[in-house]
């Protein structure tokens, strides 16, 4: 029986709502236009089947709402009483009741009062006389064929009667589903990571394929002039001879090895097909999981924003839309607060009181809208009013107050950018602060909130009165894709939603005679600058000499910006790992995620890379800081990511200046592109180019034989240390050993 009511009430919850909104639509329409005649018909049917199905899930309340709000529309259309502001006003209520009991009562909540509205409500439909079934006449009834009565419940939908289709219910303890989440998200990364070894075992079949037409050339030469039948096989017996045995033996194992590298290629795409194929559809299934409705946390933002307008002697229709639209749980909930806030904001600063509206010319009753919807892959909140709009005056009167523009700043500043200032800590244009708002903190912790969702958060004044907060955030954070860049030596990522489109564009096409540098795209000059920049690398970027830049367009807040980066890598789906729980900046980046060699990347905060409006951008060439040029410069070359990031965080941390190499090869094209490297540290074991050979090629150049050089490796025997001595190196760490200050020592002294 529960399991029935259960899906009754399912079914009744979407009836409802359709219900509500049709007839709160006639409303408008006639509060818009006064000569419009609202299908009076269709607004009674609807009270009464929302009677009917009231009854059909036993919410009494909703049931006598719906009946006297039925008899009301009776009256109305019999012209016993007329569709008035009044009777207007008392409709509205009656359903904003209906609302508040439907959303409140049957979850547990308190006694919704609805004694008022009930009683207004009985005398309007007293007048006309009680409901009566009214219809529209047909061909049939003019026909006398006998009308069929309307049924006292809306058919259910398909989904909420087929028990078949109904899912069982089960109790489990929520970290054991977030551990399952995270498993479920660290899957794909990891199939992905497959696809690197398909590139491998493609690479080893052609050097197998360009080892095999080699043995081919060199057989007949090592079998000394063996014939060969016509069919090109050698005919020579190898019988007796044992060279020709071995040379036989060698053939049949390099031909199996072949063979066993085609069938391991062939297996692993096969299987690399059936876990891209389950793994993918496991991983949505439990995304999935984490998909609830705008409504679990939303529900009762319509009654909430009616009990503060009434508690502030205000006149409030609180119109919700868009609350089946699904996003992640985490999500919904961390924007739970943030709503409110906006939402009590509205009501406290943006809505005036019923006095002030109608000598404003406006209708008494305010409204204020929240509306979810889903754009692309991301969500987006809107909080709206027809309320008296941002006081621009005020606004900037405050910011000049608090030294945040100053006089001539102030009158000139574009509207976008003194609209951003009430996102500041402690702004607050309200003469007093009360228990709703006032304080100024509340949309600083809001923007603070939205942006630790990947996020972004606007305020902009509605067109014909009023304001308009927008919230954007991810729909999930299960996982994410991610845009990979490099910048300097370091591998960045940014989400993808908030990157517009990456390009490549020579320098000389942007404008630079402009207060910024931009480029042009889709009829838009978007400002250009350098990743590093807004990052605070050292160092500058090169002028613009017709070479291909690096673009990532970004796009944050309505906003869009081309960050020059220094190579763009690759984009694929990573699990990120929260910046809380790594310990870095969560204002400038989200976490972290590993690269498939077990390094970490930073993931970038979109929402902070993003210039305030009104901000000036880093210039796109960058002079270079005279106190870093005179901080001593440092090669670091070493094979191993984190013996270089090891090393690097602690020579900057003491104020060296650090270039990074993997190998001997690559230090020796430093050295020649570079003029002021005061040392290098080396590793010995490297690919291309030893240490070894790099010490002696760095030694036996004579612009380079007089730069000091610390070799830092795991060799610890007496042979390979007087081998690295005698080559010229001027210090020997081993780093089984290793101590930083004896490696900050070793170059204190050398330098």
């Amino acid at each position: 029986m529960n399991d029935i009511r259960t899906r009754l009430l399912a079914a009744f919850d979407l009836e409802h709502k359709e219900h509500l909104a049709a007839i709160r639509e006639a409303l408008r329409a006639v509060e818009k236009d006064p000569a419009h005649h609202p299908d009076l018909v269709e607004i009674h049917r609807r009270a009464h089947s929302l009677k009917g199905a009231a009854r059909a899930v036993d919410l009494p309340e909703v049931e006598r709402l719906s009946h006297w709000l039925e008899a009301a529309f009776i009256a109305i259309q019999r012209g016993a009483v007329p569709f008035d502001a009044a009777a207007r006003d008392v409709v509205r209520r009656a359903l904003d009741a209906i609302e508040d009991v439907v959303a409140w009562a049957p979850r547990g909540g308190g006694e919704v009062d609805i004694a008022e509205v009930l009683a207004e409500l009985t005398r309007m439909g007293g007048e006309g006389g009680g409901p009566e079934p009214v219809q529209r006449r047909t061909a049939a009834a003019e026909a006398g064929v006998a009308p069929v009565a309307p049924p006292t419940t809306a058919p259910l939908p398909a989904r909420a009667v087929d028990a078949s289709q109904s899912a069982a219910l089960v109790r489990i303890r929520s970290a054991g589903l977030e551990r399952l989440f995270t498993a479920a998200a660290g899957l794909l990364p990891e199939i992905e990571n497959q696809s690197a070894l398909v590139a491998e075992l493609r690479e080893l079949r052609g050097e197998w394929r360009a080892l095999e037409r080699s043995w081919h050339a060199m057989r007949p030469r090592l079998l000394r002039g063996g014939s060969h039948d016509a069919t090109g096989t050698a005919g020579i017996s190898f019988a007796g001879d044992e060279t020709a045995l071995r040379l036989s033996s060698f053939e049949r194992r390099f031909r199996a090895l072949g063979a066993s590298l085609d069938a391991a290629h062939r297996a692993h795409d096969r299987h690399l097909w059936s876990l891209r194929r389950w793994g993918s559809g496991f991983q949505d299934e439990v995304r999935q999981l984490r998909m609830l409705p705008a409504e679990s946390q939303f529900s009762n933002l319509g009654r909430m924003i009616r009990d503060i307008s009434r508690a502030q002697g205000k006149e409030v229709e609180a119109d919700i839309r868009g609350l089946e639209t699904q996003a992640d749980r985490v999500v919904l909930q961390r924007l739970k607060d943030p709503v409110l806030h906006i939402a009590r904001n509205a009501v406290s600063h943006g809505v005036e009181t019923p006095q002030e509206r109608v000598a404003a010319g406006k209708r008494a009753a305010a409204t204020v809208r929240f509306e979810a919807s889903v754009v692309g892959r991301r969500l987006v909140l809107r909080v709206e009013d027809d309320g008296r709009g941002p006081n621009r005056a005020a606004i900037a009167r405050h910011a000049v107050e608090r030294g945040l523009l100053g006089a001539d700043e102030a009158e000139s500043a574009p509207e976008e950018r003194l609209l951003d200032l009430i996102f500041e800590p402690g702004f607050s244009t309200a003469p007093t602060a009360n228990e709703y708002a006032g304080r100024g903190m509340g949309l600083a912790i809001v923007r603070r909130e939205v942006t630790r969702l990947q996020g972004s958060v606007t305020l902009a004044a509605r067109e014909g009165g009023g304001t308009v907060v927008t919230v954007e955030v991810p729909l999930s954070l299960l996982s994410q894709r991610l845009v990979f860049v490099a910048v300097q030596d370091d591998i960045l990522a940014i989400p993808s939603n908030d990157v517009a489109r990456v390009l490549r564009a020579p320098a000389d096409t942007l404008f630079t005679d402009l207060a910024a540098p931009t480029i042009r795209l889709e009829e838009e000059d978007v400002p250009v600058t350098p990743l590093a920049a807004l990052l605070g690398y050292d160092g500058a970027m090169p002028p613009g000499n017709g070479a291909p830049l690096a673009l990532v367009i970004l796009r944050t807040a309505g906003r869009r910006v081309a960050l020059v980066v220094d190579a763009l890598m690759a984009t694929r789906d990573s699990v990120v790992t929260p910046a809380e729980e790594v310990g870095i900046d969560a204002a400038r980046f989200l976490g972290t995620v590993l690269m498939d060699d077990g390094s970490p990347a930073l993931v970038l905060n979109p929402a902070a890379l993003s210039p305030r409006p009104g901000m000036a951008l880093p210039p796109l060439v960058r002079p270079v800081d005279e106190s870093a040029r005179r901080r001593p410069h440092i090669l670091v070359v070493d094979d191993s990511i984190t013996t270089r990031t090891l090393e690097k965080s602690i020579l900057e941390a003491h104020g060296y200046r650090v270039t990074l190499c993997v190998d001997g090869r690559e230090a020796v094209e430093t050295l020649g592109e570079l003029e002021d490297v005061n040392l290098i540290i080396s590793d010995v074991e490297m690919p291309r180019m030893d240490g070894f050979a790099l010490l002696q090629a760095v030694k036996g150049n004579p612009m380079t034989s007089d730069l000091p050089v610390i070799l830092v490796t795991s060799r610890a025997s007496d042979e390979d240390r007087e081998r690295g001595l005698d080559l010229g190196a001027d210090a020997y760490i081993v780093k089984t050993r290793f101590d930083q200050n004896e490696l900050l020592a070793g170059i204190r002294r050398l330098l």
